[in-house]
């Protein structure tokens, strides 16, 4: 298979799903079994426990199913996504940015006006880029895997709504052992379930939206380093956020354009993206 052709396949969605979350679970095992026996780490308002190194795994997964099908041509293939921003309006990638600081935002003023959060800043502000930066190699680790090799295929099974809740499901779930081993509690881990497959709902619009990988990589990270520098992370956070990310989330579910073609309303039917 030529190179062309690979990038082609890769872009189209061609994928094994199933499989990728199942290699995705199997490979998490020996980071959960370590985070149970080493101590957290603090970056900003975030304890991380080394469980959290498994952000490379769905990039390693889909890596490993892509060879199986094209060799080292496909798996070059899957990383170039890293970079991959097609043609299309640049507003989706401002909303990428945005959006998570905004949603940050709203839930630190309602937990600010209950008198649940302060307003000192966990984090300096001089470190904000090496967090942006720890944040972008992250989330591109996981949407390579998340929204490069497993969304679309998905959609074309489930629809966006259906892909967005499986895969945001998936993808929460797959972060409550370390959520646990970072000490929090259930009704925080509800909330945060809550808003993350929400989250995800929301990736899948903007990756349909730009048809790239680009914009599902700046939203991810920025969503951790609004995390990182949102005020008293640890108390209540996830539980305000998350009905806000819900709103958002079904305010990106009524724009046509965030829609994968086939699953939207009858006259708003048309191509994923612009091509210039």
């Amino acid at each position: 298979m030529k190179v062309s052709e690979l990038n082609r396949s890769v872009r189209d969605g061609t994928g094994h799903p199933v499989r990728f979350l199942v290699l995705v679970s199997v490979l998490s095992v020996p980071f959960y079994v370590l985070g149970a026996v080493s101590p957290t780490v603090r970056i900003g308002a975030m304890d991380l426990p080394a469980s959290a190194t498994m952000v490379v795994l769905p990039v390693l997964a889909a890596a490993i199913l892509a060879y199986r099908d094209g060799g080292p041509a496909a798996v070059m293939a899957l990383l170039a996504r890293v970079v991959d921003r097609p043609a299309g309006r640049a507003r989706w990638y401002v909303a990428a940015a945005l959006l998570p600081a905004a949603i940050g935002a709203l839930a630190w003023t309602f937990g600010w006006l209950a008198g649940e959060v302060g307003s000192a800043l966990p984090a300096s502000p001089a470190v904000l880029p090496l967090v942006f930066a720890a944040a972008v190699v992250g989330a591109a680790c996981e949407e390579l895997g998340w929204t490069g090799y497993a969304s679309d295929p998905m959609q074309r099974r489930f629809g966006t709504v259906g892909a967005g809740l499986l895969l945001g499901v998936f993808w929460a779930a797959w972060h409550v052992i370390p959520l646990l081993q970072a000490g929090h509690g259930a009704a925080w881990i509800g909330g945060w379930f809550l808003g993350t497959v929400a989250l995800r709902v929301i990736i899948v619009g903007l990756h349909n939206a730009t048809g790239g990988v680009s914009a599902a990589i700046l939203m991810h990270a920025m969503v951790n380093v609004t995390a990182a520098y949102f005020p008293d992370y640890d108390s209540v956070a996830p539980l305000m956020s998350a009905l806000v990310t819900v709103v958002a989330a079904v305010g990106i579910l009524l724009l046509g354009s965030c829609r994968a073609a086939g699953t939207r309303p009858a006259g708003r039917q048309g191509p994923r993206y612009r091509r210039g």
